[in-house]
């Protein structure tokens, strides 16, 4: 395995950073983009790193990727970075032993959100074509933000304001922007969802919503119930989901 660390990958944004993980042999290899968590506001690319090596070992590359945090750095931020990081990674992939086609974006939670985002948006700060992911593995995701009142737990209400600069109710609009529900298309990649039934932090309805709105777009998706399973998953619940997650990848 080969390990490059601290990569820039969007010219003049500091924040910008990747690790990239390269399994030995001959590619062109599969890569997954693992982006972590925290609600938008925190978390580090790091926190992926026991998976990134354990993909290589698989003979699928990884990168984990940085992202900027609101409230520094409010949406569209962090979702042109993780649009941006694919671009980077597609563009750069024969040098790297990558197949630019199997790029898939893997994200738990806010990172969940932003992987939805990697597979089913324009860059938002501008409007221009982006390059998505060609596959997207979404756990527990933040999926749908358009009524967070009646669709989210009152413990998420801080972290969305903080990451869409504001209230629903003083901006709607961004609010359904930030929304990879309203995004959803017939062209959009292959998805694969996993959320646990007794999360409380991001309600499961979250996933069920944009499993349906897939499937009645024409996208193919599966959509994994880990029953009883909360916002942090046990070790055999992650061990299935890891399993699943590479046949998914194996099988683009």
């Amino acid at each position: 395995m080969t390990v490059l660390r601290d990569l820039p990958y969007c010219p003049g944004v500091k924040a910008c950073r990747l690790d990239l993980f390269l399994p030995d042999g001959p590619g062109p290899h599969p890569l997954v983009v693992l982006i972590h968590g925290g609600g938008w506001i925190s978390g580090d690319r790091d926190s992926f790193h026991g998976e990134a090596a354990w993909f290589a070992s698989q003979g699928v590359g990884a990168a984990c990727v940085s992202y900027r945090l609101a409230p520094l750095e409010p949406f569209p931020a962090a979702c042109d970075d993780v649009l941006n990081a694919v671009a980077h990674l597609r563009n750069e992939s024969k040098l790297h032993g990558i197949d630019p086609s199997r790029i898939i974006a893997m994200g738990n939670s806010a990172g969940g959100h932003l992987g939805c985002i990697a597979g089913l948006q324009r860059n938002l700060s501008d409007g221009s074509p982006a390059q998505n992911a060609d596959a997207v593995v979404a756990i527990c995701p933040i999926t749908d933000v358009r009524n967070p009142e009646q669709t989210h737990f009152p413990i998420s209400m801080s972290f969305l304001e903080q990451f869409l600069g504001g209230s629903h109710a003083e901006s709607p609009e961004r609010y359904a922007a930030a929304s990879p529900a309203t995004h959803v298309h017939g062209g959009a990649p292959p998805f694969l969802i996993f959320h646990g039934t007794a999360d409380d932090i991001v309600p499961v309805e979250q996933s069920k919503s944009l499993y349906i709105k897939l499937c009645e777009s024409g996208v193919p998706a599966e959509l994994h119930l880990l029953e009883g399973e909360g916002h942090s998953f046990s070790y055999p619940a992650w061990e299935q989901i890891r399993a699943q997650s590479l046949e998914f990848i194996q099988t683009l």
